[in-house]
């Protein structure tokens, strides 16, 4: 079996990998359909999992749902001298979004990959010593 190459592993597989098996569940409207649709193909071949639909699914509906409260208080922010009621929709949506991104690694923070505490060089047993040792001569 001959090896496989180095530059060959990072490669994603495109439509042959993890994205077929990404389907939008079936009480999703056709805006939300659009926004699963947008959050797959966004993101690497194999960033998302199957396990990850019901949290694709609820992104793409909060995405809708901010969206039309926005427009709504856009439209009228202030109703009958108060704030509109529309408000703290948005708000809920807001929070929502920030959770399901930061659980699906859609923030910046979740693209920067992070090191393993095995990656890190262990440190050496004369440098812990001398890190504890008091020199109390000086």
């Amino acid at each position: 079996m001959p090896r496989q190459a180095a530059a060959a592993a990072g490669f994603a597989t495109g439509t042959n990998g993890t994205r077929l098996l990404l389907r939008p569940p079936e009480d999703l409207d056709q805006l939300e359909r659009v926004e699963f649709a947008n959050l797959i193909t966004g993101a690497p071949a194999n960033h998302f999992l199957p396990s990850d639909v019901p949290l694709l699914a609820a992104y793409a509906k909060a995405i809708v749902a901010e969206r039309v409260a926005s427009g709504e208080l856009a439209a009228a922010y202030v109703v009958d001298g108060k704030p509109s009621p529309w408000l703290p929709i948005w708000q809920a949506k807001v929070r929502a979004l920030t959770t399901l991104a930061r659980m699906l690694s859609l923030s910046p923070g979740g693209r920067v990959p992070t090191k393993s505490p095995e990656a890190t060089e262990p440190t050496s047993y004369y440098s812990r010593l001398a890190l504890e040792h008091r020199d109390d001569r000086n």
